[in-house]
């Protein structure tokens, strides 16, 4: 059913990089789409970026000249929210601040027809809190694109307390009629990738305060010995790091600030001292040069591995296909392997979304090899619980508690 049904008229609020990337996939599938933004500046900024994305999908032969145009004059600026009654889907997409979004859905309760599915783009607050401003919250739905969204295959659906399933339907089927792959998840803190990705970005952050390797080292052990296309430090500095800090911070306090999600010292200092990544031209990296060089000084300390949790490490890394690295590459793709896995494994315990959906998500929406519940069967709960035991009597803060899912088996 969902997959059927898309709209034909849409509006988006807020014309930054999220929200121009949102109208354009909606332009280019053959939508009428209202631009917003209160800011004239921003406004002309994403319809320039819209164009230069166009012009470069034409001399590169994916786009023809006619086809550009058309796509062009499918998108319909406006400084202010008006002229969108006829819409049946609208997208907000402006900064990551509840009263903010709040405000917005006040006004498109009086400025859109009641059957118009109302939708964000939050990557981290409570879709059901900014519905509560809504008359008939029923209507509210999350759609969250990645950035950036022409590219990234994946929205996360978010099923707010009381969406019902012809708006959940709605998004889904809008999602598919796009070209993207959509996941459904429950409004819980980080949804489905923000809350399974702080197991890769925090243990990483964690073995560098420890002294254990520097970045380029632990970056290089994720590529290799786990397959991931790029290291933990590498993704921060791309993302950026003041947005990977927020999104942590959220995911943290959301969550009763829980051992698992505590944003870590080292990058709460980078942020404050303006080195945010790829954007400001240092982060973890240094992209002064041709080949970006590490720019954080690890300070390298000696370590000891019980002999239990030694074993363990030993173990989960060779069912994960990396016995033949060393005792301290192991280690470190242990604990950050064994970290998004036990999170995987909370999310589907506490029905965030169903198995494929969590495991796809991680697929789509971060470039995971693999899915992490396929990863977590693939190398044996036994043996992935029996490792964050070990590594949970080392800790003493309850953080590698394992989750129940793994002790299915």
């Amino acid at each position: 059913m969902g997959s059927e049904i898309h709209p034909q008229t849409i509006a988006v609020i807020g014309a930054g990089t999220m929200g121009a990337g949102i109208a354009q996939v909606a332009a280019s599938h053959g939508c009428w789409v209202h631009l917003i933004d209160i800011n004239l500046e921003v406004l002309q900024r994403g319809l320039g970026g819209i164009k230069k994305n166009l012009d470069r999908l034409v001399e590169k032969g994916k786009l023809s000249l006619a086809d550009r145009e058309a796509v062009t004059s499918r998108i319909e600026p406006s400084d202010a929210i008006r002229g969108i009654e006829r819409s049946e889907l609208v997208i907000e997409a402006v900064i990551e601040d509840l009263a903010i979004k709040q405000g917005i859905f006040r006004q498109l309760d009086t400025t859109t027809r009641s059957e118009a599915v109302l939708a964000t783009n939050t990557s981290s607050l409570s879709v059901s809190k900014i519905a509560e401003v809504v008359r008939d919250p029923s209507r509210v739905v999350g759609m969250h694109f990645f950035n950036p969204a022409p590219l990234m295959p994946l929205v996360e659906v978010v099923a707010g307390r009381l969406s019902d399933r012809r708006a959940i339907d709605f998004a889904v089927g809008t999602a598919k009629a796009w070209g993207k792959t959509p996941v459904v998840a429950k409004d819980t803190p980080g949804f489905i990738v923000n809350r399974v990705a702080r197991g890769y970005y925090l243990e990483a952050l964690r073995l560098l305060g420890e002294g254990v390797a520097g970045v380029d080292e632990i970056d290089n052990i994720m590529r290799v010995h786990g397959g991931f296309k790029m290291g933990p430090f590498e993704l921060m500095d791309l993302v950026g790091l003041d947005v990977n800090l927020a999104v942590s911070t959220s995911v943290w306090e959301q969550m009763n600030k829980h051992p698992r999600f505590t944003p870590h010292d080292i990058q709460k200092k980078l942020v404050v001292d303006g080195n945010l990544g790829r954007k400001s031209g240092r982060g973890f990296y240094l992209y002064a040069y041709k080949h970006p060089l590490p720019a954080y000084v690890v300070d390298r300390r000696s370590f000891q591995l019980s002999l239990l949790l030694g074993d363990a490490v030993r173990t989960f890394a060779e069912r994960a296909g990396t016995g033949r690295a060393g005792i301290t590459e192991q280690y470190i793709f242990s604990r950050i392997m064994s970290a998004i896995l036990n999170e995987a494994g909370y999310a589907f315990c506490e029905n965030v979304a169903t198995r494929e959906d969590i495991d796809v998500a991680m697929i789509k929406g971060t470039n995971y090899p693999k899915g992490p519940l396929a990863w977590a069967e693939e190398i044996g709960h036994r043996t992935v619980r029996g490792l964050l035991r070990r590594l949970n009597e080392s800790a003493g803060d309850g953080r590698y508690e394992p989750a129940a899912a793994l002790a299915e088996c």
